[in-house]
């Protein structure tokens, strides 16, 4: 799963990895999209491009079935809550705990994600514990978190929050 601006579920690349996909060309959204900012409420979309581009890099392939992603095989779901607010991205936090309809209704944990990606963080070095309790749920839940680590820094120490915190794995 993805929390970030969104991901075009229609995409060549991705279309084909999108667990809503259910054949002949038709799709259903439910417990597989959530729209954190009231932007695309029927289905995914990506305002901007990022998350598209991110989901690519995980499970994307060339079009033509050959594996491009790190994560072959794999189907994704995702949210758009990165990052008009922080209430968006505790929203879509909780959401991925137990996915619901499109409607907001029927919470099912047994559609959780088991990885979740999160190309986000603070833009200075920072080891505030923003979304440890949500973090903290995953990890009991299952779920592995990765976080970008602020991709700015020029050495040690130099971290954004949350992939700087211990709870979280981070790349950058």
């Amino acid at each position: 799963a993805s929390i970030d601006s969104g991901v075009q579920f229609d995409h060549p690349a991705l279309v084909s990895h999108y667990r809503g996909t259910t054949g002949n060309g038709t799709f259903d959204h439910n417990y597989n999209w959530f729209d954190a900012t009231d932007n695309c409420p029927a289905a995914p979309c990506d305002l901007n491009g990022h998350g598209t581009h991110t989901m690519g890099t995980m499970v994307g392939d060339d079009g033509a079935g050959n594996q491009v992603g790190v994560a072959p095989g794999a189907k994704w779901i995702a949210a758009n809550g990165c990052c008009p607010n922080d209430q968006a991205l505790i929203a879509s936090g909780e959401w991925l705990l137990a996915p619901r309809d499109l409607a907001g209704n029927n919470p099912d944990p047994s559609r959780r994600p088991n990885i979740i990606n999160n190309s986000w963080g603070t833009q200075v070095p920072s080891n505030d514990p923003f979304m440890e309790d949500v973090l903290t749920a995953w990890k009991e839940a299952g779920i592995f978190a990765v976080f970008s680590n602020g991709n700015i820094g020029s050495g040690c120490e130099s971290s954004g929050a949350p992939g700087s915190r211990t709870l979280a794995y981070s790349v950058g």
